[in-house]
């Protein structure tokens, strides 16, 4: 949204994580959505993305920026005043990166190409961040932890993602209004673990409450 006082606004963030990937996973893709406003294109225009150092905690050997980016042309509806096109910046998982808890930030800035020109300030910058593990899903409170899946750990999390839930249906919503089938979801995952003994995470042994 624009900002009342140009320059206030905070930058729009993408959170990845490789937590969500196969293990093994080097490399991940953020895509990062840009808009276009004024006259149709006639032909495609090239930018590029810069990173501000003083923003970025991510080193050099985390990502990797394209040497130029690509907005597309096409044509525009019938009163459609701007549209959008989506770029990917490639992120690398390192040994620095397993060990933090929160990940690392990095700080883009749209570089505009001949012919066109860069919004708002706050709407030139847009924030990744990188991480090598889950946030905790609100979903998971005390409750949860007492009559469900136990004590939260992230490999807990992505084992019962793996193993119970791979389209993490599993909602505030659903333990509330359907429990049957969250509960459900936990016994396929206390399943799983009885048929696959020995997992541990920071904790012990992964085990549920139900």
């Amino acid at each position: 949204m624009n900002a009342f006082s140009p320059g206030t606004e905070g930058a729009d963030s993408t959170v990845m994580s490789f937590f969500f990937y196969p293990d093994g996973t080097q490399t991940i893709e953020a895509e990062v959505v840009v808009n276009y406003s004024g006259l149709p294109l006639t032909a495609d225009i090239p930018f590029g993305l810069k990173v501000i150092k003083e923003g970025t905690t991510a080193t050099d050997d985390e990502y990797d920026l394209d040497d130029q980016y690509v907005f597309r042309a096409r044509p525009l509806n019938e009163g459609q005043l701007n549209i959008q096109d989506t770029i990917k910046v490639h992120l690398h998982l390192s040994e620095r990166l397993k060990s933090l808890d929160k990940g690392v930030r990095l700080l883009v800035e749209l570089v505009p190409g001949e012919g066109i020109g860069v919004g708002q300030y706050e709407r030139r910058r847009a924030v990744i961040i990188s991480s090598y593990v889950a946030e905790k899903p609100g979903w998971w409170d005390k409750e949860v932890e007492l009559t469900l899946l136990g004590r939260y750990s992230s490999t807990k999390y992505k084992l019962f993602v793996e193993h119970a839930d791979p389209t993490m249906s599993m909602n505030k919503q659903m333990i509330e209004e359907r429990p049957d089938l969250a509960i459900g979801l936990v016994m396929k995952f206390k399943e799983w673990l009885i048929a696959n003994p020995g997992q541990e995470d920071e904790f012990g042994s992964i085990t549920v409450v139900i």
